[in-house]
């Protein structure tokens, strides 16, 4: 779940950054396909060292179990490698002229605080819990929030 949420704020910060221009000359999606990419690998790397930081030293696994254990780490960062995909979709219609940049570009940040909010409810199916008032409620929540990180780091970053 915190790569699900984690690439998706990335995700959507890759959008927040591009311009009207950007979408334009097709350099949106790669902006968002590359910060996805490369979030994802960034991810799958660390966790593979902190695997092998917390491993006993004196412990003779075998290269198999790091290559199972590398292969678990991949499967787990695959919600950071489908975050890019709806934003990116959608930049790809304005670059091609299918939508106007200012829908490509409304739709494009929509999808991740969409995703984002869509978490929560994620999290009661997966713990076997009721849809409720309360948990619609902390979906939106968790999206705005969600927001404000993406536009504190956007503040910060420009």
């Amino acid at each position: 779940m915190s790569a699900y949420v984690y690439g998706t704020l990335l995700a959507l910060a890759a959008v927040v950054v591009v311009d009207p221009h950007a979408i334009e000359d097709g350099s949106a999606v790669l902006i968002v396909l590359g910060t996805t990419a490369t979030t994802f690998l960034a991810h799958v790397f660390a966790e593979v060292v902190a695997y092998r930081a917390i491993g006993d030293v004196t412990d003779d696994r075998t290269d198999r179990v790091r290559a199972r254990a590398a292969a678990a780490e991949l499967r787990d960062a695959l919600p950071i490698a489908s975050s890019g995909a709806f934003p990116a979709f959608f930049l790809a219609l304005g670059w091609l002229g299918a939508l106007s940049t200012t829908w490509a570009y409304a739709l494009a940040g929509a999808g991740p605080i969409v995703r984002i909010a869509l978490a929560e409810i994620a999290i009661q199916r997966l713990q076997d819990r009721p849809m409720t008032v309360r948990v619609l409620v902390g979906a939106l929540v968790t999206a705005a929030v969600a927001t404000a990180i993406v536009a504190i780091k956007v503040l910060v970053a420009h």
